[in-house]
């Protein structure tokens, strides 16, 4: 027989309503306030943080259809043909962090575009990390085009 603190656990499908008190008067026994943020400083130097956001893109998929996560991941995976991990994260709609295991994976993802899935353009930049995922704008998208029998004066 299940206690009655395992019947209000996640793992049994039980509600969590007992432990919400809790968390709230732990948290009110902080007694934290934003001046005792200020003095937060994060050492963007630090060996592990760099490691962390080494090899970062922002992707974003540009439609406003609903379509399978697992899928994109399929799907984008398949199409860099990675030599090594690569990780997918969302962060907000349409938008998804990836991070590469190596330079030469990153840079495919970033240099050999335009990507496609599903016939909706995938746009990607590269990014730092730190950044609100949001607050990147994409604005453009890198195509190659060739032209035949372009006029003698357009040819400069």
């Amino acid at each position: 027989m299940a206690s009655p603190l395992d019947a209000n656990s996640a793992t049994s499908g039980g509600a969590s309503a007992a432990a919400t008190p809790i968390l709230e008067d732990f948290f009110d026994q902080l007694d934290l306030n934003d001046e005792e943020f200020n003095d937060v400083e994060i050492d963007e130097e630090d060996p592990e943080i760099k490691e962390s956001v080494r090899w970062l893109a922002l992707a974003r998929v540009h439609t406003d259809k609903n379509f399978s996560q697992a899928t994109f991941y399929k799907d984008m995976r398949a199409a860099w043909n990675p030599a090594q991990r690569v990780r997918f994260r969302p962060v907000g709609p349409n938008r998804f962090v990836v991070q590469a295991s190596c330079l030469g994976d990153w840079e495919r993802m970033m240099m050999q575009g335009p990507w496609l899935f599903r016939n909706m353009a995938v746009l990607m930049c590269s990014y730092d990390g730190f950044t609100k995922a949001d607050d990147v704008i994409f604005d453009h998208m890198p195509i190659w085009l060739q032209v035949h029998k372009l006029p003698d004066p357009y040819c400069k």
